[in-house]
């Protein structure tokens, strides 16, 4: 059954997509919630834990993965199941999806998402790094074969259009 990967930059809302797939019935997991994702030093391959205290500097040298063995222990037997989040190896995983779904927000909205998450992106220097990434993440994850959805609807709207996409 398909197994779908459900992306797009820090707060575009895909936990909140993903929590209202789950609500209409579908398996969803939050790479972040879920504890899927982790940090890894990119010099050694060794997993690190996220200081509170980082900068551009400590994101050159890390990646924030999800191993393809989690995914592939994840694809489903029935229904539609979704993966949520972003994550920097991403060529390593997407061959794993049969479909990938790229939420996208205009910036004013994400800008404003960021600022009242209180999580990563809530910073000036991150909500700054989040926007920058944004355009060229719609860019890329079009050009990678990814559907763009827009994320500016009021949730159960954006899921109604992720299900279109995948058929659900």
């Amino acid at each position: 059954m398909p197994l779908v990967y459900l992306t797009g930059t820090s707060g575009v809302g895909k936990t909140t997509v993903g929590q209202e797939l789950s609500r209409r019935g579908f398996t969803v997991y939050d790479v972040d919630v879920d504890g899927l994702a982790r940090w890894y030093e990119n010099a050694s391959g060794a997993e690190v834990p996220m200081p509170d205290d980082r900068d551009d500097r400590w994101y050159a040298e890390h990646t924030y993965r999800l191993p393809p063995e989690t995914v592939r222990r994840l694809t489903p037997a029935v229904g539609i199941t979704f993966i949520s989040g972003t994550v920097g190896n991403e060529d390593e995983i997407w061959d794993l999806f049969d479909q990938v779904v790229h939420l996208t927000a205009d910036p004013a909205t994400l800008e404003r998402r960021l600022r009242a998450r209180g999580s990563f992106g809530s910073s000036a220097e991150e909500r700054a790094r989040v926007l920058g990434w944004q355009a060229q993440a719609d860019l890329d994850n079009a050009r990678y074969g990814a559907r763009l959805v827009s994320a500016d609807a009021p949730p159960a709207q954006v899921a109604e259009w992720v299900l279109e996409v995948v058929g659900g």
